[in-house]
This record gives structure tokens, C-alpha cells and sequence, in this order.
């Protein structure tokens, strides 16, 4: 009997796990080509209220869906993720297509699908990022007044400055619905919230969102971009702090620049522009909070050139 492929249905992924390609069954009727693959458990919506919900199993190829044109990686795409992340396909929404009484996901309808939820681009730049930069401001100035001897009023701005960025940053976050970048709110008032590190966090974020709005094609390299800054940043902090009439300067800088380069390093290692070989981000994200600039730019010199 010949093969009977019918239109795309709508499903909700229940679990995703990474299984060896001999856990495929040997019936299933779409090519998993690759020595691993990626199992979804899916439950899939009725055609109707009076219908009960069907859960089925899916099967794409991994770790080939690491690449950028790879079926699972256009999946990943259709859904606002990045391609080195399968796992965030949990809890997402897929289309269907069946063959056999099998299923695997529709890579089209999965993208027409996400086109018609979401818009390609809303709330880009906004009066938020103001707030954020005010903030970050706000906060160098405290850390300068605690190196010149002013601490009362150094106080009073730190606390400002932790409201202002933790508000203006989630506030944000939860206005930018674009294409190629939807943040999460809750990640990024929460890094708002804690002196020092949160102009590091603002200055990721508003880098960030430069380029994704800006300069579409320079987004997945920001961090890197970030990184070599912070470690000139990190290496001019550290000498104008070497001389009395420049210390609170130098300290300024050196501080924030310490602080950053973890948040660089986490947020780099994460990028899609490394495929399937991501760094080790526990590794390298403690090298960053031990060292400061001098572990994002050993981290640099590994993931960009000596490998």
C-alpha cells in the first residue's frame, strides 16, 4: 500500500530527550539520519471538542540539528530558539505531518505557524532603554563616590540605581517581542537588582538589543564583541587604578569590567555561533568570576583562536 501523508496538525512537545538512533523504531517511515537522535514526545491537539488528545513520538536527527540548516534547527529557529538548544523545544508548539500512522514535525507549518503568533517585529527601541542607561550611569557613579570618600551618597544611589535597572530592564524585556530575539523578563530584573553587577548586566542587554534591532547580522557575535571590550576595559582600569589622582576612575572601571566579563562569557557560550561545539560554560563562566577580564580573554583566545 503506498504511503499517505496528510495535512499538518498542531501539537504541544510534552519532553524532549536525546536517545541513540538505534531507539528509533526500525518501522518508522521518515529518514533520522545521524548517530543520534532527538525523541519528542508530543501531545497532539483534537480535531474536534468531542476528540481526546493523542500523545505521539517524534524523531528528528541530532546532533545534525546543530546546524544551521539542519530540519531541526529551522524547528528551533520557527520557535525563537537557538539552534544549539534542543531542549527548549519543551513546552513548544510544533506542527505535524504524518506518514503511515508516524509523525514528525512539519518544519513549514511549524514556521507558519509561529509567523501568525508572532509579529516579525514590535517594540523595538522604547523610552525603557533611557531608564536602563540612567540606571547604569547611576550605578558607576555610586561605585566613583565610594572610591572618593562621598559613601552617604553613594548609598542612596546604589539603591536607586538596583529600583531603576530592575524595573526598567524587566519592563523592557517584556515590551521587545522581536523575530530573531524575545527576552525573559524575570532573568534580567533579577540581574538588575544587585549593585555593580547590574550595570554589567544593562550594558549586555542594551548591546544586545542594539544589534538585534540595528544590525540583525552582527547579533549572534554581540558577546564576543563584548568580551574583547571587557577585557580592554578590565587592562585600562587596572592601570589608571595603579596611580593615586586616577584611583577611583581606575576602580570604577576595573570593578564593572570584573564584573562583566562572567556575564559575557555565560551569555557568549550560549550563542549559536559555536554549533555542536559549545563551550563548557561552567568551566569557563568561573575562570570569568575568578579572573575577571583575564578569564574572558584566555576564554576568547580558545573559542576564537587557538582551538
Amino acid at each position: 500500500m503506498a504511503s499517505r501523508q496528510s495535512s499538518p496538525r498542531h501539537a504541544r512537545v510534552q519532553r524532549v530527550t536525546r536517545v541513540p538512533v538505534e531507539e528509533v523504531p526500525d518501522a518508522y517511515p521518515f529518514d533520522v539520519d545521524a548517530s543520534h537522535a532527538l525523541e519528542l514526545v508530543a501531545e497532539r491537539e483534537a480535531e474536534s471538542p468531542e476528540d481526546a488528545p493523542e500523545t505521539v513520538r517524534v524523531f528528528e536527527a541530532w546532533p545534525s540539528g546543530g546546524h544551521a540548516g539542519s530540519r531541526l534547527a529551522r524547528v528551533l529557529d520557527a520557535v525563537g530558539e537557538p539552534s544549539g538548544n534542543p531542549g527548549a523545544l519543551d513546552g513548544a508548539r510544533v506542527a505535524l505531518e504524518s506518514r503511515d500512522g508516524a509523525y514528525r514535525v512539519d518544519v513549514d507549518g511549524t514556521q507558519r505557524l509561529h509567523r501568525r503568533a508572532t509579529p516579525a517585529s514590535v517594540d523595538t527601541h522604547s523610552l525603557a532603554e533611557v531608564a536602563i542607561g540612567a540606571g547604569a550611569l547611576a550605578g558607576l557613579l555610586a561605585f566613583f563616590l565610594v572610591g572618593a570618600a562621598y559613601a552617604w551618597v553613594a548609598t542612596p544611589l546604589f539603591v536607586a540605581a538596583a529600583v531603576a535597572l530592575a524595573c526598567s530592564l524587566g519592563y523592557d524585556a517584556w515590551q521587545t517581542h522581536d523575530a530573531t530575539w524575545s527576552p525573559r523578563p524575570l532573568p534580567w530584573a533579577a540581574g538588575g537588582t544587585v549593585p555593580v553587577v547590574n550595570v554589567a548586566v544593562a550594558v549586555a542587554y542594551l548591546a544586545r538589543k542594539a544589534a538585534v534591532v540595528d544590525a540583525p547580522a552582527d547579533a549572534e557575535t554581540v558577546w564576543q564583541d563584548l568580551l574583547a571590550g571587557t577585557v580592554v576595559a578590565f587592562a585600562v582600569g587596572l592601570a589608571l587604578a595603579a596611580f593615586d589622582f586616577t584611583f577611583p576612575v581606575g576602580a570604577t572601571v576595573f570593578a564593572h569590567a570584573w564584573a562583566l566579563a562572567p556575564v559575557g562569557v555565560y551569555l557568549d557560550a550560549r550563542a549559536d555561533r559555536h554549533g555542536t561545539d559549545q563551550p563548557k560554560r561552567a568551566l569557563w563562566l568561573a575562570g570569568a568570576v575568578v579572573f575577571g577580564g583575564a578569564g574572558a580573554l584566555v576564554y576568547l583566545l580558545r573559542t576564537d583562536g587557538l582551538q
